[in-house]
């Protein structure tokens, strides 16, 4: 149903490069049924699964032609019938959407999640997809407490980042490996406990002495191929390894031995499994203790720069940057 007015919104009608198959369409604003709830996009964040699902290549693809966008901050704007426990122009995330790359979208009531008055907005508009991803893998599957090793690779991500900042909170300690040999100096400065640069040739034989004989608690890869390989032999026996992320594309290359011998776990996370199976009384408690952790200050994801919606073309080649120190959002 719709409102009879318009929206701006980009729209992709087949998967490829968003350079080039976003298109910036007039669109018809939504009118929510019962139980749902319009949304008024305010900031949104540029992920990579933003992109892969707009090339095709993710685990969720909407029917085309469709709005991008999976996450960001919103004001509530309209209430559908029997809607109750928001109030117009409060600010919330929603868990889950598609299209938020759009001035207004829809969505269920119960798919929203209250931002508290403490947090900004741009620390807000990322919440869902890497605070979250990064907590839930610390403290939920991996339960990493006081004296454990964890080794990361993609540690100059905002999920890294994250990962170092709950390490401080948590008492666990982080070995960080990074592709850019500036970012040891700059991920040493935020709090890192070791990181090092794997270009270095003498890389893994300093991880080693890092972690000791014993090995690291658990690793975490976004990365894949011979890298998330070399995390695995970093870890102690019964050690796991969670896969978030394949940024090289290549298949992750973990020898038989060391899953035998050593009798190590690896195994995928993905956070939209996680949201579909965890019970929502449990997801509500995780997320309040992340807010209320983002609302002290203690997790912080970065922020790059800040696009209106219709330079979004300068946004995806500003995100596109290695070695970016944080996300790139788009504003409207």
């Amino acid at each position: 149903m719709s409102s009879g007015k318009l929206m701006r919104a980009l729209q992709f009608e087949q998967p490829g490069d968003p350079k080039e198959v976003l298109r910036m369409r007039q669109l018809p604003v939504p009118e929510p049924g019962p139980g749902e709830v319009r949304l008024a996009m305010r900031l949104r964040p540029i992920n990579p699964s933003d992109v892969l699902q707009v090339k095709g290549v993710y685990g969720r693809k909407p029917p085309l032609p469709a709005i991008a966008g999976l996450e960001g901050l919103s004001l509530v704007d309209a209430l559908g019938q029997g809607v109750s426990g928001f109030s117009i122009g409060q600010r919330v995330v929603p868990l889950g959407l598609q299209g938020s790359w759009a001035e207004y979208v829809i969505t269920t009531a119960d798919n929203l999640v209250a931002i508290p008055d403490g947090l900004a907005d741009e620390a807000a508009a990322q919440v869902i997809v890497n605070p979250l991803t990064a907590w839930i893998m610390a403290v939920e599957e991996l339960k990493l407490g006081p004296g454990d090793w964890l080794v990361q690779t993609a540690a100059g991500s905002v999920v890294g980042r994250c990962l170092i900042q709950i390490a401080k909170l948590r008492g666990y300690k982080t070995l960080n490996l990074v592709r850019r040999q500036g970012q040891v100096a700059e991920l040493l400065a935020e709090g890192a406990d070791e990181v090092l640069w794997t270009e270095d040739p003498k890389w893994m034989d300093k991880a080693q002495a890092i972690v000791g004989a014993r090995g690291a608690a658990a690793g975490v890869d976004a990365v894949g191929g011979s890298l998330g390989g070399s995390v695995a032999m970093l870890l102690k026996r019964d050690g796991t390894l969670l896969v978030y992320g394949a940024l090289s594309m290549d298949p992750l290359k973990v020898a038989g031995g060391q899953l035998i011998f050593r009798t190590l776990t690896v195994r995928g996370f993905w956070l939209t499994d996680w949201k579909l199976r965890t019970p929502k009384n449990e997801r509500d408690a995780i997320i309040n203790a992340l807010l209320k952790a983002m609302s002290k200050g203690q997790i912080s994801p970065p922020v790059e720069a800040i696009f209106p919606l219709a330079e979004f073309q300068a946004a995806l080649e500003r995100a596109d940057i290695p070695g970016r120190k944080g996300k790139v959002l788009l504003a409207n």
